[in-house]
């Protein structure tokens, strides 16, 4: 189990949780979180975050967004109390995609009535779902998602062959590096910071080593997502050096009627202006929501 500092489970404990078992034999758990001030025009906003990224991590645009609007966030298969078995050592965005979709079926909720949220490689994958699918909720909005990405081959390497103890004696020289790399937000660089924390722990680096593939090369192809037939926001930071600003921007070329809405000055999208692009973009579609 990762350890976290407690004040990062609030959102957690907060929330009423439910274990989906799926038809491919996949367990993920999801958090739910009702409305602070629920009213008619209150919708279902479904999180479903990227590699590693927890609730804590969005817990700006989480809190945005609760105020007026019930919060379901789906954790994938990787996260602490979902899993998926022993000898499906895969992990690919067509995999996530299908997991998506099969535990939106599960949760039993109208698309029509449901806004997506994703993030990163989660997203890329939600998205050739929903073409596939032909997938119609009311809204998505997805933060990161790049058009195509290349393996870290480096962080493979490190997690696969370098014992738990020499990685964590590396701890302050990469705590520093990550801290000169986001110096120029700092909200941004502790919540890499609390994900890189994740990806050092013991039990990750041991899921690691049992993957297949650890965060696969991809090329997304036109037709993959041309089929999506509802509104469709990209949103991308101005300079994140954890993802390719270009390659997300992209997106918009090979998904029909999509938009790209950026976060300026921020070195990624883990902030509240996340979460205020999701309401600004849900009253345009319907002016009364709150």
């Amino acid at each position: 189990m990762v350890r976290r500092p407690v004040t990062e489970y609030y959102l957690e404990n907060e929330a009423e949780k439910k274990f989906l078992e799926l038809s491919n034999g996949v367990k993920l758990r999801v958090l739910y979180l009702q409305a602070e001030n629920p009213s008619d025009n209150s919708l279902n906003i479904v999180f479903y975050s990227g590699f590693i990224s927890y609730i804590f991590l969005w817990k700006e645009s989480v809190e945005v967004l609760r105020k007026n609007h019930h919060i379901l966030f789906i954790e994938s298969r990787e996260k602490d109390y979902s899993s998926s078995p022993k000898e499906e050592t895969s992990f690919s965005i067509e995999i996530l995609g299908e997991d998506f979709i099969l535990a939106f079926n599960a949760l039993e909720l109208d698309p029509k009535s449901c806004v997506i949220a994703g993030s990163s490689i989660s997203s890329v994958g939600v998205l050739m779902s929903m073409s596939k699918h032909d997938f119609r909720p009311f809204l998505s909005v997805h933060s990161s998602p790049q058009i195509e990405y290349k393996e870290n081959r480096k962080r493979k390497i490190l997690a696969t062959y370098f014992p738990h103890w020499f990685i964590i004696s590396q701890k302050p020289l990469v705590y520093l590096f990550y801290k000169f790399r986001f110096r120029r937000d700092k909200e941004s660089g502790r919540s890499r910071i609390h994900t890189l924390s994740r990806m050092l722990q013991r039990s990750y680096l041991n899921w690691m080593k049992r993957l297949e593939s650890f965060l696969p090369d991809y090329e997304m192809k036109l037709e993959s997502v041309n089929k999506i037939k509802s509104p469709v926001i990209i949103v991308g930071a101005q300079d994140d050096p954890e993802h390719d600003t270009e390659s997300i921007k992209k997106m918009i070329n090979f998904i029909p009627g999509s938009k790209y809405r950026p976060v300026p000055s921020k070195n990624d999208t883990h902030n509240e202006t996340f979460g205020n692009i999701i309401l600004e973009e849900m009253r345009d579609l319907l002016p009364e929501i709150s």
